[in-house]
């Protein structure tokens, strides 16, 4: 049977992906609560190096390195939305994902 409440394909949406790349298996972890604990880098120290959901950015607007024409927002910036579920405007070049790596990568 199925659950006429639930969109197609929603069971794929609940869950982490796990594929492949050139350097070895990866999983994808699915944006839910308490998904931030896997950003601890220092397992004897997980406060230390632990990250709040508000500062966590999962998604943002295009950057680009030139000089405007290819940002949705104007003056040059991002909206960029972060764990916690709260959005900013983010100029660039600034903080991380509207830095110059990030605007280099999506430009190529």
């Amino acid at each position: 049977t199925v659950d006429a409440s639930l969109p197609a394909g929603a069971e794929v949406m609940d869950q982490s992906i796990s594929f492949t790349i050139s350097s070895g298996a990866q999983t994808l972890q699915r944006t839910a609560e308490g998904v931030e604990r896997f950003l601890i880098t220092d397992i004897n120290n997980p406060a230390g190096s632990a990250e709040a959901q508000s500062t966590i950015a999962i998604m943002n607007d295009w950057v680009s390195t030139d000089g405007g024409q290819e940002f949705n927002h104007l003056p040059g910036g991002s909206n960029t939305l972060y764990m916690d579920g709260h959005v900013e405007f983010v100029r660039y070049p600034g903080a991380w994902p509207n830095n110059q790596l990030m605007a280099v990568l999506q430009g190529q």
